[in-house]
């Protein structure tokens, strides 16, 4: 009796051994696609692939050594992977049609890429705790893109080609320290089309830096406690730009260069301010004001409508503009 009880529980663990085990794969060509895949624990994998149709995919991941992928290519695309702890990773591609994509992920390795290429694009990320990172691409259409990532040693870099752009990252709205976010990071880059884009970091050693090219630009970031660093830039058509930056080691810089110019550049009471401007041609103006330590400025217009206006308050201020029409 006593043996066979030992090899009943020796063989139990041995099922449960096996049944840590995940993986999965789905791979299917036309029609009326879906999917889906659960997994609960431990060496978590998944991988989807779906040619052309009503694509969907779902993959819900939980503990020890996630991943996950899935490409889809034509039609009515969609995607979903969310992955709770231990060694995230995702990744998504989406090729021409329906698009869309969401990923989220909640503790530990986070990673998560999401390509897409054509029509109604759309993609948005949230990542919780660690060592995130993100990056997503997009190229065509009604493009949009958003990442929150709450804290740890974040990154990000989303990229836009064409159409109504947009993109927003977010890393920091909690999960410890002040609506955290720690060791910052984000680029945006967008080249054509309606853009639009925005960054917003709370503490630690945020960067960030946002580009445009053209149509109907705007840009806007702020960053919050710790060692900011911002740099926009724009190219042509109805600019605007904007970096507030608040307390600690700010600096700045924005540039444009031609039709409805306009930047704007805060720095708030304290730490060692610095920023500069410089526009090309149009419609120009810069505002920039710094009240507190270690201030700077320096405002550089070129050609047509100029202005500016730089108030600056307590400590070793400084300032320079200079104006042109060639």
């Amino acid at each position: 009796m006593k043996n066979s009880i030992l090899l009943l529980g020796a063989s139990l663990i041995s099922a449960a051994g096996i049944a840590q085990s995940n993986s999965s794969t789905l791979e299917q060509q036309g029609n009326a696609n879906l999917g889906a895949v659960y997994q609960v624990g431990t060496y978590n994998y998944s991988y989807g692939y779906q040619l052309g149709d009503e694509n969907a995919l779902d993959v819900d991941q939980e503990g020890a050594y996630n991943s996950a992928y899935s490409y889809q290519f034509g039609n009515l695309n969609d995607a979903t992977i969310s992955q709770l702890g231990d060694s995230n990773f995702s990744q998504v591609v989406q090729r021409i049609e329906g698009n869309t994509a969401e990923i989220s992920q909640e503790g530990a390795v986070n990673t998560d890429y999401v390509y897409q290429y054509g029509l109604e694009n759309d993609a948005a990320v949230e990542q919780v705790g660690d060592f995130n990172y993100g990056y997503s691409d997009q190229f065509g259409a009604q493009n949009s893109v958003t990442l929150t990532q709450w804290g740890n040693d974040n990154a990000a870099f989303q990229i836009q080609i064409g159409n109504a752009n947009s993109a927003t990252i977010t890393q920091g709205v909690d999960y410890t320290g002040w609506a955290s976010s720690q060791i910052g990071f984000a680029q945006q880059e967008q080249y054509g089309d309606a853009n639009d884009a925005t960054i917003t970091q709370r503490g630690q050693y945020q960067f960030a830096l946002q580009a445009s090219v053209g149509d109907n630009n705007e840009v806007v970031a702020y960053q919050g406690n710790d060692n900011n660093y911002s740099r926009q830039y724009q190219e042509g058509d109805n600019n605007f730009a904007n970096t507030q930056q608040y307390f600690s080691t700010q600096t700045s810089f924005q540039e444009q260069v031609g039709d409805g110019n306009y930047a704007n550049t805060l720095q708030t009471l304290g730490d060692l301010n610095f920023a500069t401007v410089v526009q090309w041609g149009d419609d120009n103006y810069a505002l920039t004001r710094q009240l507190g330590d270690s201030n700077g400025a320096a405002v550089t217009q070129l050609g047509l409508s100029h202005s500016s206006t730089i108030m600056q308050s307590g400590a070793f201020n400084a300032a320079d503009v200079f104006q042109t029409d060639f």
